[in-house]
């Protein structure tokens, strides 16, 4: 079979496709002919060099996202059988429950092999049934920005329809954000660079709209649009957690994900926290169960994900360069098969 492997050090240079076994499945095991697989910035900043995983050991398979066709499953299988349209959780070992170090020690794309391959083998409750109305393309989008946002704002946000949530810039974990909170009526205030972005924003649902190049005091805006009350939820992305306390509302929460931004020297003052009774959570993608209930939760309601450009297996470079450009809106996609 073709697949990628990621060779050290790491750049895109050492970024090769190769010809090599296909997996042999267990007996716990599915093997999954891969149709689509989507970027994250995680994917883009391993490939770069940026950081690594303990006990990472190179060349490994990249990428984390996929979608594809069980073509053979294992003697003690139950869920799945040939022909089931599938979805690979990023965590193999968080099948259920709350966060644990042992649920996480294993991250696809990272920690261990992923899913950038014409044929990937994982245990079955790692693997979640894809509905019949997303492609392998929309359905490869889901496991880790749709998830990360899901247990942000649903998991441990429990979002009501009188909330508001602030989203930053508009990827993948925004968007999926963005979408979530329309789906159960909350008010979504959306900023980006670019008023292109925002106008798509806004006909997703996006409510109220920033545009940090042209107001770089964003936080304050946000206040002013909530009548000065700041907002319920903040899914931050960007690493501007000092802006992002600012225009909390006293006993909202701020959930962690990431640091798009790059680093930021603006120290946040998280003294303030307690006196406004303020919570920082971070999240850490989520378990094959909360990737099942999105996909139910958007197939129920005909929700498609954002998916922004789509490439060839042989463009896998091309699509990683694209996202480090910026350019996208939602999610990027790479069709393997």
């Amino acid at each position: 079979m073709k697949a990628y492997k990621l060779h050290g050090p790491k750049s895109l240079e050492n970024f090769k496709l190769g010809d090599y076994d296909e997996p042999v499945v267990r007996d716990h095991e599915v093997k999954i002919q891969v149709k689509a697989v989507s970027l994250n910035y995680r994917d883009w900043a391993l490939a770069n060099g940026w950081f690594g995983y303990p006990g990472e050991k190179l060349p490994f398979i990249p990428f984390s996202d996929a979608a594809g066709l069980v073509t053979e499953v294992g003697a003690s299988v139950t869920k799945f059988q040939p022909g089931d349209r599938v979805a690979v959780n990023f965590f193999p070992d968080w099948h259920d429950g709350a966060f644990t170090a042992a649920k996480t020690a294993r991250s696809l794309g990272g920690s261990t092999d992923g899913v950038l391959a014409e044929y990937v083998a994982f245990p079955e409750d790692a693997v979640v049934k894809v509905p019949d109305f997303f492609s392998f393309e929309e359905a490869s989008a889901f496991p880790c920005a749709g998830v990360t946002a899901w247990h942000a704002l649903v998991v441990e946000g429990r979002l009501r329809p009188t909330d508001t949530v602030l989203l930053q810039g508009t990827g993948g974990v925004s968007i999926f954000g963005l979408q979530i909170a329309k789906l159960l009526g909350a008010q979504a205030v959306i900023t980006s660079s670019s008023d292109e972005k925002l106008a798509q924003a806004q006909a997703l649902g996006a409510d109220l709209l920033i545009n940090y190049k042209q107001t770089p005091n964003w936080e304050e805006k946000a206040r002013e649009l909530t009548h000065g009350e700041g907002v319920n939820y903040v899914v931050e992305v960007a690493g501007q957690m000092a802006r992002s306390i600012k225009a909390l509302k006293a006993g909202g929460s701020i959930f962690q994900i990431g640091a798009v931004g790059g680093p930021n020297e603006e120290a946040p003052n998280l003294a303030m926290l307690p006196i406004n009774t303020q919570r920082l959570q971070g999240i850490y993608v989520g378990s094959a169960q909360m990737l099942d209930d999105l996909f139910k939760a958007f197939d129920r309601n005909q929700i498609k994900p954002v998916v922004s450009e789509t490439f060839r297996f042989d463009q896998v470079k091309d699509a990683l360069t694209y996202m480090g450009n910026g350019s996208h809106f939602g999610k990027i996609v790479v069709q393997v098969g």
